[in-house]
């Protein structure tokens, strides 16, 4: 009699080594569970918290659509953005649109079309503008879709025109090359070049 109760013993055991076996397998396949627990900020709601103080700071951004850029080209162009000071994300739209309803930059939905991710520099306007012009032309597929400079909506004609205007750096080699010409002709430089950064939001704040 003992050895069919070993038997059936033995069943009982290969079955349940079978099982764990099986749930082990599982767990490497979709990793372990993790209970979330209450009291804490959505990772959505934090990003939307993100993106809102973005837009609502001092910060400058200039808005893109990165249809048809290969996964290595993104990763060359926040290559080559990083030194200059500008991170380049991909955001989702939705939460994006969100961010500027929070902000009161409700404007910027009329931008989301298709892929987006934004430039964001910490720097000068103007260089973050030519920065993200001339990858245009090294990448056929990058469209600048429109900007927030100095806390005003521009359009995509409006960065193209902020581009062309001279940089921080450009405009000190200025004034550096004139520092042997009268005080005038010095302040007549500076002068210039913010009234030209003046007209551009002026026109696009008149519209």
């Amino acid at each position: 009699m003992a050895a069919p109760a070993v038997s059936c013993l033995r069943v009982l055991q290969d079955r349940r080594r079978f099982e764990l076996k099986e749930e082990l397998l599982a767990k490497i396949k979709t990793g372990p569970k993790v209970k979330r627990k209450g009291g804490g900020v959505p990772a959505k709601a934090k990003k939307v918290e993100s993106l809102a103080a973005d837009l609502s700071g001092t910060v400058s951004l200039v808005v893109t659509e990165y249809r048809g850029l290969k996964v290595g080209e993104l990763q060359e162009l926040r290559r080559r953005l990083r030194p200059r000071g500008i991170e380049y994300h991909i955001v989702k739209n939705s939460l994006f649109a969100r961010a500027a309803d929070q902000s009161g930059k409700g404007e910027l939905r009329s931008l989301l079309a298709g892929p987006t991710a934004v430039a964001i520099g910490d720097g000068d306007e103007v260089e973050l503008a030519k920065s993200l012009v001339d990858e245009t032309r090294v990448l056929k597929t990058l469209k600048i879709l429109g900007a927030l400079i100095g806390g005003r909506a521009l359009g995509a004609d409006d960065v193209q025109s902020l581009a062309r205007l001279p940089s921080r750096p450009q405009l000190q080699a200025t004034i550096v090359g004139s520092l042997q010409a009268p005080l005038a002709q010095i302040v007549g430089v500076l002068t210039a070049a913010q009234g030209n950064l003046v007209r551009v939001l002026q026109a696009r704040g008149s519209q």
